[in-house]
């Protein structure tokens, strides 16, 4: 059984895989057998998320590559060099996270385009590109979008234009994951609920907010990267999930089941 959620000789990009979500579902991707790169705009953040995960791992098998998937430029500039790292691409990841804070009043042009760019165009710039390869090479590829429980509810304040783009996202998953069948292809999507990474930190400094957040959390805890997220990441990439496309699935403690 455990040879169907097995990703050796798989080849996977991760988008925003340098920190926080992005890291722990790379670092499951790569223990379950597959070679990867991870991205983001800082080269630095990408090295040292790389050579940590290989000494965890053991072995080299993650790259790192600096990005900017805010284009279309940026992203095929990305896919071509992930591929001549890697030889192809088995496996997308869509998990670069973006965050602007402020009531909807106050919330600028810029500030809209600045999340939307990221969150949304983005990953489609990134399926769109990914999808392209894995059609031209006949590959029954796995594309993982993240999107957010703020997809299904709103679960946080002051964060217009990332909820919109998560609800988006998780439409256009079940959109791609219709369209692309033909091909093979599936595209699922995790949502997940409070998890503690550095773009979350302010919201566990404030024991208020914090209260308030755990008190709709029915297994009281905020989730873990690698421990909470990784698993349902490596299952929705391996084999195991053939047959599953179109997916979202929370990861939230039990928040959208109250």
């Amino acid at each position: 059984m455990l040879n169907l959620f097995s990703l050796e000789g798989k080849k996977a990009l991760i988008i925003g895989g340098s920190k926080g979500i992005g890291k722990g579902i790379a670092e499951g991707i790569s223990k379950a057998g597959a070679d990867i790169v991870v991205t983001s705009r800082n080269i630095k953040d990408c090295e040292n998320a790389a050579l940590e995960i290989n000494e965890k791992v053991g072995k080299e098998k993650v790259y790192p590559i600096a990005s900017d998937i805010s284009t279309k430029a940026g992203v095929e500039k990305l896919v071509a060099e992930a591929i001549e790292k890697l030889g192809q691409i088995d496996i997308l990841v869509n998990s670069a996270g973006i965050n602007i804070r402020k009531p909807a009043l106050e919330y600028t042009e810029h500030d809209w385009d600045a999340v939307q760019n990221v969150q949304l165009k983005g990953v489609f710039l990134a399926c769109q590109a990914v999808g392209k390869h894995m059609v031209e090479k006949g590959i029954r590829g796995k594309i993982i979008n993240l999107s957010s429980i703020n997809a299904r509810i709103v679960a946080a304040q002051n964060i217009v234009s990332y909820i919109a783009a998560k609800g988006a996202v998780m439409q256009m998953t079940k959109a791609l994951a219709v369209e692309w069948a033909q091909y093979g292809i599936n595209v699922n999507a995790i949502a997940p609920g409070f998890v503690e990474t550095a773009m979350t930190k302010v919201l566990f400094e404030d024991p208020v907010k914090k209260a308030n957040m755990l008190a709709h959390i029915p297994l009281k805890r905020f989730g873990q990267p690698f421990e909470d997220i990784a698993g349902i990441a490596v299952y929705f990439a391996s084999q195991a999930s053939n047959y599953t496309t179109g997916q979202i699935i929370y990861i939230d403690g039990g928040w959208t089941s109250v």
